[in-house]
């Protein structure tokens, strides 16, 4: 296992289930949850292996974050489901906390310093194919539409605008809902776009005030201000020119990402999206 995602660390409580597409990977230390049909939401404190192939000790380390998040997943469900509608109809909530005061045990904890120290050492190198080229990209992207007049009827509150941004006019691929699942409503929505000069761009909104939410992220994996508030900001390439950069952050209702893939400078790619989440209106 290269990477451990919120694709394929998320166990599924009921129905509903946070999900994203393996191609558009996250950084370590980023929020996921697990989430029932009523709004509950377990934050999960998502850690990646290195991009290449990990050691053996590394296996190991990624196969305890594995089994803590499952742990705490199962261990909240329980909670829920012994707190019924109390839990299920408070307001959701973001936090960032320090990794000390994080609920882990020691070499859950030791994988996220090693992540954390990676982090902060600049662009991170990975093996050709980490990136996926362009085709491989828009091959597995949706390709439905929303109005956003159908959009409203299913999240919790409007699409963030983006038009004061480069996506507004750039060619909007598709979408598809995420976060917490529940029929055709859904606590989140993905963005997928095509950007001339720097790639494919997907942007993430999910509303973390939705009933029973609780994202949590990891302080010392924050390295930037977006908006005058903490963010993470990832820069990753490889020896065939691609690239990608990828910027998560939170506003006052909801949690965001952007990420950047295609070939070219991925500096460059980070300014842009920090311009576009500048521009980001809720």
């Amino acid at each position: 296992m290269k990477t451990l995602s919120r694709a394929n660390c998320l166990l599924s409580v009921n129905e509903s289930i946070t999900y994203d597409r393996p191609l558009f990977r996250r950084m370590p230390g980023s929020a996921a949850s697990t989430h029932h049909a009523q709004g509950l939401a377990v934050s999960l404190l998502v850690a990646a292996s290195l991009y290449s192939a990990p050691s053996f000790s590394a296996q190991n380390d990624v196969d305890a974050v594995g089994k803590w998040l499952n742990e705490r997943t199962m261990r909240a469900a329980m909670e829920d489901s012994s707190n019924g509608v109390r839990r299920s109809s408070e307001q959701g909530t973001y936090q960032v906390i320090p990794l000390s005061e994080l609920d882990a045990p020691e070499e859950v904890k030791q994988h996220f310093r090693a992540e954390i120290a990676l982090s902060r050492a600049g662009v991170r190198r990975v093996s050709n194919g980490e990136i996926p080229s362009q085709g491989q990209l828009i091959s597995s992207l949706p390709r439905t539409v929303r109005s956003n007049a159908e959009l409203r009827r299913r999240l919790p509150s409007p699409p963030s605008d983006l038009q004061r941004t480069i996506l507004g006019a750039a060619e909007l691929i598709g979408m598809e809902p995420s976060g917490a699942l529940d029929g055709l409503k859904s606590t989140g929505l993905t963005r997928f776009y095509r950007v001339n000069g720097l790639g494919i761009v997907e942007f993430n909104e999910h509303n973390f005030r939705a009933p029973g939410s609780k994202v949590e992220v990891i302080a010392e994996f924050q390295n930037i201000r977006v908006n005058g508030v903490p963010a993470q900001l990832e820069q990753v390439s490889d020896d065939l020119g691609r690239s990608r950069a990828t910027l998560e952050w939170a506003g006052e209702n909801k949690a965001y990402s952007l990420i950047a893939i295609g070939e070219g400078d991925v500096e460059q790619k980070a300014i842009v999206l920090q311009q576009i989440a500048a521009g980001v209106k809720d």
